[in-house]
């Protein structure tokens, strides 16, 4: 009888084959009678083995089998019974199911719902809101302990407090302050190489990482100059407190956010060790019926954040197509869309990434607006002669680029391959040994040959980031000071040449790729902060 009910209620609630699959497959194991002569204390138990063998989606859809059977009147048991997290004290720190991770992100960077409930006007009137908002987004674009994000210092405002908040209110704050006011935060831990609080004693350690992706900088800038022009309101003396507040116990989040967002933390409160495992984890969610949970391509939190801020309709809609632009990523389906977004959201400014997808696309990737280029998805087979007569044709850069580009055709590699060295420049993972560049050796899966030296500003297998630019910036404002302090012709020499040599062709090849990948506002925006910080 438990089959014909449960086939009755499958039919009727639409449920998938695989949860069908997965259910019938529990319940036969752990059935010792029909489900509907359990008494409550017997369906406690089950569900409570539910909890260990089944996803959270699976196990809700159990309970909502139960519950449809108590409706019908057919059940020894009394109670209905709501599947809660999987948390234990041995795993209170662990990371958050993909789905309540998905809706916070959600919540907290999605234009359509942004809009909609006004968060921005909200943010501008109320600092604890802001404040909570900013605390609960920065989990989501970088993996930084909560001591560490107190460290990011305060952003440079562009005009005074109440006329930010004012303009923000009446919707005259512009994307360039918003960006700018970002520039002032990453430039500056650019500079300093803040390392990690943790290790402060230890030696050799990498700087933080704060990334925030292209499609989310305005949003990000715009907190930031909220939260600071409240901040600066409120202390009217200056003072040396954190801009970034810890704010992580529901009462508050509920109070200052609204139920919509509380009730994510009424079992719970924030972990911002927990969000940082989910993004350290990649957040990555496998469909039931995928094997390999191990990918070389893994997917980082702050490229779901960028989706998230541009997704178009509701929480569900979605989660459904994160689910299967995850569920695609994993199996290995690296597409030139996902990849020329993955390199916008990166920053990246090198034209190394953008003439390889050149090649995978025959020519027609460099002929599309930077929006057409992340819908570029057709992958097309290339020979060695049409590889040549692409770089011919539609390579638009300076001999550096196309040298180091030599390197990755001898290799041979087929589209596919060249897609997922580009995935790796997008993702992160072609390390250098500064953390304001990338390498495309690394890319390539090969050593530096240049084992004796530190840095890798001008090197020829160099890919550069908007970090790298504002690195560039600071460096040549100190050859520059420096050419003007020293009086020895042969030093003045040696300077000269680094400046022209090095440091300008390098940026030369990042203003143009930054004008002809992100558009002439974003390098407005660059410029604005070049300027102020040459002068």
């Amino acid at each position: 009888m438990s089959h014909q009910y449960f086939k009755e209620f499958a039919t009727i609630n639409n449920l998938e084959e695989a949860s069908q699959f997965y259910l019938m497959d529990f319940l036969c194991y752990y059935l010792e009678k029909d489900i509907f002569l359990y008494n409550d204390r017997n369906l406690e138990k089950l569900i409570e083995y539910a909890t260990e063998a089944l996803s959270k989606s699976h196990g809700k859809e159990l309970i909502a089998f139960s519950d449809w059977l108590l409706k019908k009147g057919v059940t020894h048991y009394k109670n209905s019974y709501v599947m809660t997290n999987r948390y234990t004290l041995e795993d209170k720190n662990g990371a958050y199911e993909l789905n309540d991770y998905l809706q916070l992100m959600f919540y907290l960077f999605n234009d359509d719902h942004i809009q909609k409930n006004n968060m921005l006007y909200l943010a501008a009137r109320s600092k604890d809101y802001a404040d909570t908002w900013l605390y609960l987004a920065l989990h989501f674009i970088c993996a930084l302990r909560t001591t560490d994000l107190e460290r990011i210092g305060h952003p440079k405002l562009s005009r005074e407090p109440n006329d930010i908040l004012r303009a923000v209110k009446n919707g005259a704050w512009t994307t360039g302050e918003a960006r700018r006011t970002l520039l002032s935060i990453t430039t500056r831990l650019t500079y300093l190489n803040i390392t990690p609080n943790k290790t402060k004693r230890a030696s050799n350690v990498s700087q933080l990482k704060f990334h925030v992706p292209e499609s989310c900088q305005v949003l990000i800038g715009t907190l930031l100059a909220i939260c600071e022009a409240h901040f600066q309101i409120a202390n009217k003396q200056a003072s040396e407190s954190p801009l970034i507040r810890k704010i992580s116990d529901y009462e508050r989040i509920h109070r200052y956010m609204g139920e919509e967002i509380g009730c994510l933390f009424l079992e719970r409160n924030f972990s911002s060790r927990s969000a940082n495992k989910s993004y350290l984890q990649a957040v990555a969610m496998l469909a039931d019926d995928v094997i390999e949970e191990k990918s070389e391509l893994n997917i980082k939190g702050y490229f779901l954040a960028a989706l998230a801020r541009s997704h178009k309709g509701s929480y569900d809609e979605f989660a459904q197509t994160t689910s299967t632009y995850l569920k695609d990523a994993q199996l290995g389906q690296v597409q030139p869309e996902m990849v020329a977004k993955e390199l916008f959201e990166r920053g990246v400014l090198s034209m190394v990434p953008s003439m390889l997808l050149t090649i995978v696309t025959r020519g027609k990737y460099k002929e599309l607006t930077p929006s057409q280029q992340t819908r570029m998805i057709k992958e097309l087979d290339l020979t060695p002669a049409e590889i040549e007569k692409t770089l011919e044709i539609s390579i638009r850069a300076d001999s550096r680029s196309q040298n180091a580009l030599k390197t990755v055709i001898q290799e041979q590699l087929s589209p596919q391959q060249l897609l997922t060295v580009c995935h790796r420049i997008g993702n992160g993972e072609a390390f250098s040994k500064q953390a304001e560049s990338m390498c495309l050796l690394s890319a390539l899966g090969k050593l530096c040959p240049y084992i004796d030296k530190q840095h890798c500003v001008g090197c020829q297998y160099e890919l550069q980031t908007k970090s790298t630019l504002l690195l560039l910036i600071g460096e040549f404002n100190r050859l520059n000071h420096r050419y003007n302090e020293v009086k020895d012709d042969l030093e003045k020499g040696k300077i000269r040449a680094i400046l022209e040599l090095q440091l300008k062709p390098c940026l030369t090849e990042m203003l143009q790729s930054l004008s002809e990948q992100y558009g002439e506002e974003v390098l407005k925006d660059y410029e604005e902060i070049i300027k102020e910080l040459i002068h």
